[in-house]
């Protein structure tokens, strides 16, 4: 069971993590750029020397790891699932370098007994040489075991979510792209670090209760980062987003976004996958 004062006051060590153009090219790869051998915008990302780094690869940069598996967390790892994050862009990401990786725990949410416990962790992702800030990314995490935890009262409030729904209203969407993915995308995609069999071993997606694996939900979010900078032909600020439904690699995906900043991607049976999507420029 989560003991709220030791995880909150948790300490991590720095992760340090040094990167190379040849990185930058397969987290590109693994957001399935380069499908179209001819489209001149994503070979800038894919088979140029320097590529361009993807902005969103600073979500798999210098991260922590299974750290939830210890036991002295007091949360069982097989019942956890990454539920929301969010990404703040503080200066373009190079190429190739060294970055650190600096983390917290923010916020412990108890959802009731039986409904599970939310747990947020930050981390400030830094050049290891300068000690510029790059990015800050917030991770929100689904303990599906550990609701009830809270019985002296003491856990944080969920995070704020905007309690306006621009979908709600029927608005059509300002623009809509289509975001393909390919069969073989989470095995490339696993290449960037997380090595989660339940993205590549069929008997492991099956014990989940999955049909067969599914693709990394970092992933589906470095997607609608990218499509939707590219659409609108600057850099975002900040996008964040609840990963709402499974995607099985090879499924052709469609994102909605409204200029007012909101967006959503949903599969081919118009099933919301990424849910309370948000982005700033």
């Amino acid at each position: 069971m989560i003991d709220y004062d030791r995880l909150k006051a948790r300490v991590f060590s720095p992760v340090f993590q040094e990167y190379s153009r040849r990185d930058a090219m397969i987290y590109a790869l693994g957001l399935n750029l380069g499908a179209d051998p001819l489209d001149a915008h994503a070979l800038r990302y894919v088979a140029v020397d320097p590529p361009e780094a993807e902005p969103m690869m600073a979500m798999t940069l210098a991260r922590l790891g299974p750290w939830m598996r210890e036991p002295d967390v007091g949360i069982d790892y097989r019942r956890t699932m990454v539920g929301e994050m969010t990404l703040r862009l503080h200066a373009p990401l190079p190429p190739e370098g060294r970055v650190r990786g600096d983390h917290r725990v923010i916020r412990i949410t108890d959802k009731g007994e039986g409904r599970g416990a939310l747990v947020t962790v930050l981390r400030k992702l830094r050049d290891a040489g300068t000690g510029q800030l790059l990015a800050e990314f917030e991770q929100l995490t689904f303990c599906r075991g550990e609701g009830g935890f809270a019985r002296d009262g003491r856990h944080d409030p969920p995070p704020e979510v905007s309690d306006t729904n621009p979908w709600q209203t029927g608005r059509p969407a300002d623009f809509e792209i289509d975001l393909p993915t390919s069969p073989q995308q989470a095995l490339i995609y696993r290449l960037s670090g997380d090595m989660n069999p339940l993205h590549s071993d069929p008997d492991a997606a099956r014990r989940a209760g999955f049909a067969r694996p599914v693709l990394h939900g970092l992933a589906t979010m470095g997607m609608a980062g990218h499509a939707v900078a590219r659409a609108l032909g600057r850099p975002l600020t900040a996008i964040r987003g609840r990963l709402s439904a499974p995607v099985f690699p090879g499924e052709r995906l469609r994102l909605e976004a409204l200029q007012v900043g909101a967006f959503r991607i949903v599969n081919e049976e118009g099933r919301e996958v990424l849910s309370n999507g948000f982005y700033s420029t």
